[in-house]
């Protein structure tokens, strides 16, 4: 069960670093060396570490809802036409339009790690529970991302969310393969720093770079705007 995972994981890390995990960006601010290659390292020791196992486990459904964390196997139609994709996104749906076929989600397997961390810490101030402060929103599964107020053109404006554009992405309704894995927020930060990406037709390197670039790109852009 993937609940049970996160929290065998959970376990693992708080033994390894001797402390009660928060975040991955908690982590490479109080850890010294890399804190994401020990998460890999511990995380491929567990068998369940797998894309394919993880989506074999409980909480499955077939209804997506916004502000909520998922994971499913995707497999794109023009595939053949795309210099790469990822066949198993892991991100927070932001819209769903059933209407035209398609939902968006912030696939975090697009930016590396440290800016995944850097794009949650931005993006958890926004996360709504009632009563529920921001540190203990792990602790309720239904803890979701506002995304009346956090949408596309928002994030744009906000210098501390400029990492988001290379990891908005539409998927097809109709490409997605099986059903979807609904991911409690306790198990948010774990799940999106897995090595669970696979990149069809390119290497992981090649999509961070790109990314790199689509982000510096957008601040070129942005700072050129801002001198007229």
């Amino acid at each position: 069960m993937p609940a049970y995972f996160f929290e065998k994981l959970l376990n693992l890390v708080g033994d390894e670093f001797d402390m009660e995990f928060k975040s991955m960006k908690q982590l490479y601010k109080e850890e010294e060396g890399d804190p994401v290659k020990r998460l890999r390292e511990l995380a491929e020791q567990e068998r369940d570490a797998r894309p394919q196992s993880i989506l074999a486990g409980a909480n499955r459904t077939k209804r997506l809802l916004p502000g909520r964390m998922y994971m499913f196997k995707y497999m794109p139609k023009m595939k053949d036409k795309l210099p790469y994709y990822d066949m198993f996104p892991v991100g927070i749906v932001m819209n769903v339009r059933p209407d035209k076929g398609y939902f968006s989600m912030l696939n975090f397997h697009y930016l590396p790690y440290e800016l995944r961390a850097e794009l949650m810490d931005a993006i958890y101030p926004f996360v709504l529970f009632d009563n529920v402060q921001a540190k203990e929103i792990g602790q309720s599964i239904r803890a979701r991302l506002n995304v009346q107020r956090i949408n596309f053109e928002f994030m744009q404006k906000r210098m501390n969310m400029r990492g988001f554009l290379p990891c908005w992405k539409r998927y097809d309704y109709r490409q997605v393969v099986g059903q979807y894995l609904y991911v409690p927020p306790i198990g948010w930060d774990t799940i999106m720093m897995l090595p669970i990406h696979r990149i069809r037709k390119s290497g992981i390197n090649r999509v961070w770079m790109d990314s790199m670039q689509e982000r510096r790109t957008r601040r070129k852009s942005e700072r050129t705007r801002a001198k007229r």
